[in-house]
């Protein structure tokens, strides 16, 4: 089956930096292009095709919402979401009338997820099924039961299994005074971040744990897997002095998660399982210990569940020498020139531009890119 094609549009690249981890999260089921300017999008769409449009309504030329409108001339079922930084009912309306979804920014990752899994079918979810509470419960030794043994041992205010939507699945333990939904979300992009920061550095078993520092409460998150975070808060004044512990005992209970929501086939983290056996300082009922936390062995991976050594990676290529800065002279003329371009012709520009009679498979020699075209004077700057 051809991997689907997602167009991320947005000149802000911690934006687009942010989103592009996000969408990798779900799998690796469609390609992933980002460009900075509607004009560029109109060239990668007459390129390579697109079945689901990112865009913001801001952008360096022509907006988010007229490259839609000349997307749906070659496209009408291509699946588009819509963000804007500014919530004006009229921007709404119109994304609508595209049947575009449409987010305001910060977009909450969670629900932009859900939405990209929805215009891209269901070969786009994750190769995770949900879990329910009832399903915790039944679990033997008991998800809930580790979780809460977790909390008291480590003296903490709450411990949470999370989803990658920021959802809280099981929980042990609650805290007044913090709004979870906003912090979870963001937790949860920061867990996707490191995963993709394990990847490229080789790790197909992580074993992460970062650490949030507050003046009211700190937390710590550790990945249960690929799709779930252990999730553990402590209140601001003891939360620093618990990172020896919770790196010990609050990964090994991660992994211990892992290997439950694996026997109940929620997670397929196959390669990610390890065989371990609870510590007796955390056994269910066991009482917790006087004093600090004891170091914990790090298990041995067997043999047969090693991982294999990452392939060989090609040559980054060089970059390219910077170009020399502008003289007064040039930047005069430039303006010069612009004063005499209308934002009309320029988008006439641009239609001639995205035309390709040749195959879809190159592009027309005599057309500009969008640098060419902007020292031309032929594109006004935002």
């Amino acid at each position: 089956m051809t991997a689907k094609r997602i167009l991320l549009v947005d000149d802000q690249r911690d934006v687009t930096r942010m989103l592009r981890a996000s969408l990798e999260t779900l799998g690796h089921h469609f390609t992933v292009v980002d460009v900075p300017s509607g004009e560029e999008a109109l060239l990668e769409i007459k390129r390579g095709g697109v079945d689901l449009l990112i865009t913001d309504v801001r952008l360096p030329g022509i907006s988010g919402l007229e490259v839609i409108k000349r997307l749906r001339k070659t496209n009408s079922q291509a699946q588009v979401i819509v963000m804007s930084g500014q919530s004006a009912g009229d921007i709404v309306m119109e994304s609508k009338k595209l049947g575009a979804t449409y987010f305001n920014k910060p977009v909450p990752i969670g629900e932009f997820l859900e939405a990209v899994q929805r215009a891209l079918g269901p070969e786009s979810k994750p190769k995770t099924a949900p879990l329910t509470p009832t399903q915790a419960e039944e679990n033997q030794p008991g998800i809930a039961d580790r979780l809460s043994t977790l909390r008291r041992d480590l003296g903490a205010l709450a411990v949470f299994l999370v989803d990658l939507d920021g959802k809280i699945v099981v929980r042990a333990g609650d805290v007044a005074n913090l709004e979870m939904d906003p912090v979870l979300t963001h937790l949860m992009s920061a867990f996707s971040a490191a995963m993709n920061v394990c990847k490229l550095l080789g790790g197909l078993i992580p074993a992460n744990v970062q650490y949030f520092d507050g003046d009211e409460f700190d937390i710590y998150s550790a990945n249960v897997g690929r799709y779930f975070a252990l999730v553990t808060i402590f209140d601001g004044e003891r939360g620093s002095s618990q990172m020896g512990p919770v790196m010990r005992y609050g990964r090994q209970c991660a992994d211990d998660l892992l290997n439950s929501l694996v026997s109940l086939g929620v997670a397929q983290d196959s390669a990610s399982v390890v065989n371990l056996t609870p510590q007796a300082g955390l056994a269910p009922d066991a009482p917790r210990p006087a004093g600090p936390l004891p170091a914990a062995p790090r298990p041995a991976t067997p043999a047969a569940a090693a991982a294999p050594a990452p392939p060989a990676r090609p040559p980054e290529p060089q970059p390219a020498p910077p170009a020399p800065p502008l003289t007064d002279a040039e930047l005069k003329a430039l303006d010069a020139a612009a004063k005499k371009v209308n934002l009309q012709d320029a988008l006439s520009f641009w239609d001639v531009a995205a035309v390709d009679e040749e195959e879809k498979t190159h592009t027309r020699s005599d057309a500009l890119t969008w640098e060419q075209a902007e020292k031309l004077g032929l594109i006004q700057k935002k």
